[in-house]
């Protein structure tokens, strides 16, 4: 897909101010007394460089479409699921209703989806970023875009963001396995550079170190395109080689892909290896050893992503950033506890 350029990006090719191609774009040339050479010369820029009327800011913040666009990485996933259906009833309350798309975490298919809904008129965007969309993220805010980001988000970029405290959330299950008497702990988590993993393998080695264990600290990081295959090997590197006592798995997916592996080699939860996992699932209760894990406020999450989206379509304040780092609860089961 042709990169669509940013409202700076366009001024800045006719060297003239943002304000200036924006009241132009907006059909409000004469009433600033902008000349026509002028406006006529704005307009061919703008079709020109692809920035399509469509997707132009104006539209977005018109709202006469009363539709949300949200995308999350894969709705099939129970944690994206429960959080979109809690999006759509909060909404629903302001009479809005919901476009859904999965990325499965893939950058051009977001830039796509992105698109589309744009085209379609939606006053605002729920995203869930994948690994390389900063650059899709920042130019969507400078086109005054109305838009939350979901679980995940760019420290460096002033856009309102609805997430867990990831740091806070490790520190409590490194903590907890401390307290149970393991010292040899282990986190498994996804390549990425987005912050929510990179906080969760932060706050694990925060406490580890802070309990003296800085040597025993073991991070196995697994490709999401190949996760079965390197889940796998990591979890037969740690166990084969006694790096492990527990194994602290950084989502949902990961926790029952480890689980599954663990299952199939006859490695007893909790009295071989510990584990605590992400995000309720129902396997983990139904599991011979219930799995703890930490549990995210989804309501909580969810709407709050909604009331700063609907915040910005209606007050025009997507330039104020919102933030939202709710607080994690550790479940505790009988997969984390110490069998003496």
């Amino acid at each position: 897909m042709k990169k669509r350029p940013s409202l700076k990006e366009l001024a800045a090719s006719l060297e003239v101010s943002p304000t200036l191609v924006s009241i132009v774009l907006n059909g409000k040339a004469k009433e600033y007394r902008i000349s026509e050479e002028m406006t006529k010369k704005v307009i061919a820029a703008a079709k020109e460089m692809n920035y399509s009327p469509n997707v132009a800011a104006r539209n977005l913040r018109s709202g006469k479409s009363n539709l949300i666009g949200v995308i999350v990485t894969d709705i099939s996933n129970p944690f994206y699921s429960t959080i979109s259906r809690i999006i759509e009833d909060r909404a629903n309350e302001f009479n809005y209703n919901v476009l859904f798309s999965s990325s499965d975490e893939d950058l051009d298919s977001t830039k796509n989806l992105v698109e589309v809904l744009l085209n379609k008129g939606v006053d605002g965007l729920i995203l869930v970023p994948c690994d390389g969309s900063e650059g899709l993220v920042k130019n969507l805010h400078e086109d005054d875009v109305p838009l939350v980001l979901l679980d995940r988000y760019f420290p460096d970029l002033a856009v309102s963001y609805s997430c867990l405290n990831n740091f806070k959330s490790t520190q409590l299950i490194t903590q907890h396995l401390l307290e149970q008497g393991y010292q040899k702990i282990s986190i498994v988590a996804y390549v990425t550079e987005m912050t929510h993993i990179n906080d969760r393998i932060a706050g694990y080695e925060n406490s580890m170190i802070e309990a003296g264990l800085k040597d025993e600290i073991s991070i196995e990081r697994i490709d999401i395109a190949n996760a079965k295959t390197e889940m796998h090997g990591a979890l037969k590197n740690l166990i084969k080689k006694g790096k492990t006592e527990a194994i602290i798995f950084t989502t949902n997916m990961l926790t029952v892909s480890g689980i599954y592996y663990l299952n199939a080699n006859n490695i007893r939860i909790p009295d071989d290896i510990a584990v605590v996992g992400f995000n309720r699932n129902d396997v983990f209760n139904l599991y011979y050893s219930p799995i703890s894990y930490i549990k995210q406020p989804l309501e909580l999450l969810a709407n709050e992503a909604v009331n700063m989206l609907i915040d910005q379509i209606q007050n025009d304040e997507n330039k104020r950033k919102m933030t939202l780092n709710s607080e994690p609860e550790l479940v505790i089961q009988k997969s984390s506890l110490r069998m003496i």
